[in-house]
C-alpha cells in the first residue's frame, strides 16, 4: 500500500477526539505490541478494563497498580502507571513538549496522552487513541512517527525542513525482514523519515483513499520521540469500527 496526500486537507492540529485509549506492551525480544485494554476517560472518571483476549494468553502480566485483571477499575484520578506518562507542568521543558504536540500549556492529562502516546525511554508500555467513524464516513490518526533516530543524516535535516500540512507518504514495506507489515513514512521524494507505530499497523493498513500529512515537525532538541507529528485520514475499510469485535472485548 501506497498513500499520498490529495491535494486540500484539513491540517489543523486540533487532534480528532477520542475517549478511549487502547494500552498496549512491547515484547522487547520481539518488538511485537500485545493489545492489554482500554483507558477510557468520560470528562470525570476514568476507567481502565483489561481485553478478555489478553488476560486468557500465556505469560500475561497485570500493570502496576491494576493487578486484579477480573474487574474493571475507575478512579476520578489518573491511574499512576498512567499519570507518571503525563509530562509534569512543574518541569521546565513542559511548555517545550507541549509546543511539539501542537497542544496548550495547559492540555489536559488524557489530551497529552493521546497525543504523546505515554512512551517513556526504556519502557514497554504505549497508548494510541481508538478513533472513531465520522458520521460523514473518514476517519483521521494522529501519531509520533517511530525509528526516526535511525534514519538518515538527510533524513533528519529534512524533518527539520517539513510544514505543517506538507504532504507525506505511506509505504507499505513488504520486504521488511523485522515486519512485512511495516508503514514506512517518506516525504514526496520519497526520503524515509520513519514508521508508522506499530500499534497502528493493521488500523492504517485498513483505511482506503488515505492522505497523509505533516501536522508538526519538530527541531532536534525535543529529542527523537516527538521530532515528527503525522495524520493520515481516509475511510475504514468496509465502515468498520476501529478496535471493535471479539477480539477486542472487555472484562465487565
Amino acid at each position: 500500500m501506497t498513500t499520498t496526500a490529495a491535494d486540500s486537507t484539513d491540517a489543523g492540529l486540533a487532534a480528532p477526539v477520542s475517549s478511549r485509549l487502547l494500552v498496549t506492551r512491547r515484547d522487547p525480544e520481539t518488538t511485537s505490541y500485545q493489545p492489554l485494554g482500554f483507558l477510557t476517560f468520560n470528562g470525570h472518571t476514568y476507567t481502565f478494563r483489561y481485553l478478555r483476549k489478553a488476560v486468557i494468553e500465556d505469560g500475561f502480566r497485570a500493570l502496576p497498580g491494576l493487578s486484579d485483571a477480573t474487574r474493571s477499575h475507575t478512579s476520578d484520578r489518573l491511574f499512576p502507571i498512567f499519570a507518571e506518562r503525563v509530562i509534569s507542568a512543574r518541569r521546565p521543558d513542559r511548555e517545550m513538549s507541549m509546543t511539539a504536540l501542537g497542544l496548550p500549556v495547559d492540555a489536559a492529562p488524557f489530551e497529552v496522552l493521546q497525543r504523546s502516546g505515554g512512551r517513556r525511554v526504556g519502557d514497554t508500555i504505549e497508548v494510541v487513541p481508538a478513533p472513531t467513524i465520522s458520521p460523514d464516513g473518514t476517519v483521521s490518526i494522529d501519531f509520533l512517527v517511530h525509528g526516526v533516530r535511525y534514519q538518515s543524516s538527510e533524513a533528519q535535516e529534512r524533518i527539520t525542513r517539513l510544514r505543517t500540512g506538507e504532504h507525506l507518504r505511506i509505504v507499505h514495506q513488504v520486504d521488511n525482514p523485522a515486519d512485512r507489515r511495516a508503514l514506512l513514512v517518506t516525504d514526496q521524494d520519497a526520503l524515509p523519515l520513519g514508521y508508522v507505530p506499530k500499534p497502528l499497523l493493521e488500523l492504517v493498513h485498513n483505511v482506503t483513499d488515505s492522505n497523509a500529512v505533516v501536522l508538526r515537525a519538530n527541531p532536534p532538541k525535543v529529542g527523537f520521540h516527538f521530532r515528527l507529528l503525522a495524520r493520515v485520514t481516509g475511510r475504514m475499510a468496509n465502515d468498520h469500527q476501529p478496535f471493535t469485535g471479539p477480539d477486542w472485548e472487555t472484562i465487565s
